[in-house]
C-alpha cells in the first residue's frame, strides 16, 4: 500500500475513534440519576405537554411512561401506597413564540414546564405496620 494511503487510513481510524470517545463522554455526563418516590398510585392515564403531549401515569410530580408498567401492574397497584425507584430523566419544556400584536399589548412567550421522567421504574407495596399511637378500648 502507499504510504499515503496508509496515513490517510490511520487519520480516518483516528477520527472516528475520538468522536467515539467524545459521545461516550456525553452519555457519562448527561447520565440519569436514581430517584425514590412513594405516593399513591391511582392508575389512570393522562396527558401531559402543552405542545408535545403524551399519555402517562403520574405519581406525586413524575411521569411513568405507559410502556413501563404493564395493565395488569397497573391495575392491582391501584389505589395503593408504593415505592417507586428508576432513573430520572428531565424533559425540557417547549417555548412558544411571542405572539405579534397589532392593539399595543405586549405578550410574552410560554414556557412549558420540565417533564419529569422515571425510567427503568420498579414497583413496591408500602405497608403501613405501625401500631396505633392510641390504643381503642
Amino acid at each position: 500500500m502507499d504510504r499515503k494511503k496508509l496515513i490517510k487510513i490511520f487519520f480516518c481510524g483516528l477520527f472516528i475513534f475520538a468522536m467515539q470517545l467524545i459521545d461516550a463522554q456525553n452519555i457519562k455526563q448527561d447520565s440519569l440519576k436514581s430517584i425514590t418516590t412513594i405516593g399513591i398510585f391511582d392508575g389512570k392515564k393522562i396527558m401531559v405537554g402543552n405542545f408535545e403531549t403524551e399519555e402517562v401515569y403520574k405519581i406525586n410530580e413524575y411521569c411513568i411512561f405507559p410502556a413501563s408498567i404493564s395493565e395488569q401492574l397497573a391495575d392491582s397497584l391501584k389505589g395503593k401506597k408504593i415505592l417507586v425507584t428508576g432513573k430520572l430523566k428531565i424533559v425540557e419544556g417547549k417555548t412558544m413564540p411571542v405572539k405579534t400584536s397589532t392593539d399595543s399589548r405586549i405578550y410574552e412567550p410560554y414556557n412549558e414546564p420540565d417533564k419529569k421522567f422515571i425510567i427503568d421504574p420498579l414497583f413496591t407495596i408500602v405497608y403501613d405496620t405501625r401500631e396505633p399511637l392510641i390504643k381503642r378500648k
